[in-house]
This record gives C-alpha cells, structure tokens and sequence, in this order.
C-alpha cells in the first residue's frame, strides 16, 4: 500500500466501518471523510468489499508476522504463551480500528473472501494451539480441549480493541501483564500458583 491517498482511503474506512457497520457505511462518507470525490476511491479499490478484504489481510498479516517473531527464539512453552498474548494485546491496541472491524465484520465478507480470510485466521490460531500442545507435553500446562482453550483465550485477548483507551488508567503492558496472570493462573491468582508450586 504505497499511495498516500490509498493508505487515507483504508484508515478512514476503518473508522468509518467501526463507528457504522460495513452495511451502515456509504461510498459517499467515505469518500467526504478521505477528502476525494466519490468516483476517485475506485482509482484505488475496486468497491467497498475490497476496501473490507483489504483492512482484514492486512490485519491478520500483520498478526501473523508479529506473534512468530514474538515466540521464535523461545523454547519454554509458558514464554511463549507470554510473548504471544502480549504481541496480540498490543497489535490490538496499535490499530484499534482496523483489528475491531477485522474482528466485527467477518459476516459481511463475500465468500471468497470470507474463505481465504477464515484460512488465514485458521493459519493464526494454529500458532496458540501448538503453543498449547507443546505445554502439554511439556507438563507445564493443562487444559482438557486446547481448541476450546485457543479460542477462548484469543476471543478474551482480542476482546480489548472494543475497550481500550491509550488515555485510561493503565498503560498497554501493564493490561498485557495482568491478561497474562488471569490466562496462567485464572481468577485465583497467587493462590494456584502456590498449590502449583507445592508451597
């Protein structure tokens, strides 16, 4: 995406897509909020679900790429979980509009989009899954359906781009942090970890 008024298209439709809904959105405002006439966005999309596959693939790719460089140097199971839900959160809190509308508007996907994005998001959890079948083996961690857990954990996780604020009371690393201790040792805290560690 080189063009600087293609890149203005994207992130206004983002904004536009989170505060309406894809199906509330028009060509006009688009068009209005990016300062082009209504014609000029086809110079670069082809239509507005084109506007939508782009926001998704370029939110998932962006994904993809952060989480495998965020786990791979680690060899410990835990570390790796740790990395990957903190290079989650934080994706998630760097392009709040993008990454709720990549989450909110799968339905309004046509369906060969729908298709390659599903796959990609397949591609996505398969990196938790096998974080999580390693822990297993390992003994570090115990879950009786690591599909359940995976979507669980990423559904709570991707949860914060509908919440988040950079001006509320906690800084992102921080949340990160605390998501983590909830996901590791659940609402008990301390306590499981002291029964985990025999003390």
């Amino acid at each position: 995406m080189t063009s600087t008024r293609k890149i203005t298209i994207f992130k206004e439709a983002a904004r536009l897509f989170r505060e309406k809904g894809y199906n509330g959105s028009s060509q006009r405002e688009l068009a209005d909020r990016a300062g082009l006439q209504g014609g000029s966005i086809y110079h670069h999309f082809s239509s507005k679900q084109d506007i939508l596959y782009a926001i998704m693939e370029d939110t998932m790719r962006g994904l993809l790429h952060k989480v495998r460089r965020a786990v791979a140097e680690e060899t410990s199971p835990l570390e790796k979980l740790k990395k990957a839900v903190r290079a989650h959160i934080e994706y998630h809190t760097e392009d709040r509009d993008e990454t709720y509308v990549a989450d909110a508007e799968l339905r309004s996907l046509e369906e060969a989009n729908y298709q390659q994005i599903t796959r990609m998001r397949h591609d996505y959890e398969q990196i938790f899954r096998d974080i999580i079948d390693e822990g297993l083996q390992a003994g570090c961690m115990k879950v009786d359906d690591v599909l359940l857990a995976t979507k669980a954990l990423l559904q709570m996780c991707t949860g914060i781009s509908y919440w988040y604020s950079p001006e509320g009371r906690k800084p992102i690393g921080e949340i990160a942090d605390q998501y983590v201790e909830l996901l590791l040792w659940g609402v008990c805290g301390k306590m499981a970890r002291e029964v985990a560690d025999g003390s």
